[in-house]
Formats: C-alpha cells, structure tokens, sequence
C-alpha cells in the first residue's frame, strides 16, 4: 500500500456485531446517530465502514429465533458489501491472528478475536463496539458506543 491509501485504511471504521442490532433494534438517540453513521454519505475510494462476514451468523439467531424475517432481511442486506460498507469474509489469515489475539489475552472470546483480526488485518484505524469486555491491542483505536463518540465519527467524516 502506498501512503495515501494507508492512511485511508486507517481511517476506517470497524463495526462490531452490537452495532447493527443497536442501530436496527435500538430505540433511542443512538441508534438514530447509528443509522445516521451507516447512510452517511460519504464519497471514498472505499468503504468507510467495515466488518466481517461473522457479522451476519450473529446477527441473524435471535431474529430467527422469534421469527422476525423483517430482521433477517435488513441484516441480510446490511451485510453485503456496498458503497457504505466492506463485508469481509473469515480467511484463514484472520483464523490464525485470531487465536494469536487470543493467546496473548485468554478473556478473549473466539468471535471478538475474529472481529478485531479482522479489522487489524485491514489496517482499521477504529474498532466501534458496544461490548465493555474488548480490549484490543494498541494498533486500533477501541471507541465505546455512545452519543458523544457517535457525534465524533460523523463529525471526523469519511476517509478523504
């Protein structure tokens, strides 16, 4: 990668699981912010959101669960790549760094270790979580879901 697009890398914005379930099941201030983020509409030679193809098998068992197709679908659809956002699929790289993040912190559960993986393996400069449980490795910026964080992502924009 040549600067530029390091730097554009960097700038992304990973977004884990609880992101989607709080932007699309959430009610409230921040999951308006939420949505606001995922249909920004930013102009970038890349997505500027991020995540991975795990994304989806997590999103989709509790709207199984209770029979909410009206879920399924909005996640189906949110889950593929777009001019919003890269879906990622789980390459054996990823596997690898994976259980590599999780030996060096034995808190970490297999699906965080894939979703940060991930997002390090694609140079994410912020990883956006709900969960108080992650704590990534310097490389990535952790940013907690909240209004005040959500205003920053907007208000810092898209990769330039």
């Amino acid at each position: 990668m040549n600067g530029t697009t390091d730097a554009l890398a960097r700038s992304r914005i990973y977004l884990d699981t609880n992101i989607f379930i709080e932007a699309f099941e959430g009610r409230g201030p921040t999951s308006e912010m939420l949505v606001s983020l995922l249909l920004a509409g930013w102009e970038a030679e890349v997505p500027p959101l991020v995540t991975s193809e795990l994304t989806l098998s997590e999103l989709l068992v509790k709207p199984l669960e209770l029979g909410r197709l009206d879920l399924v679908q909005i996640y189906d659809n949110w889950t593929i790549s777009n001019r919003h956002i890269e879906v990622v699929p789980v390459f054996r790289g990823v596997l690898r760094d994976a259980a590599d993040l999780r030996a060096r912190d034995k808190a970490l559960k297999l699906p965080d270790a894939i979703h940060l993986a991930t997002a390090l393996g694609l140079g994410c400069g912020v990883f956006l979580t709900k969960d108080e449980r992650i704590k990534p490795p310097p490389a990535i910026e952790l940013v907690r879901l909240n209004e005040a964080n959500i205003r920053m992502l907007l208000e810092r924009g898209a990769p330039a």
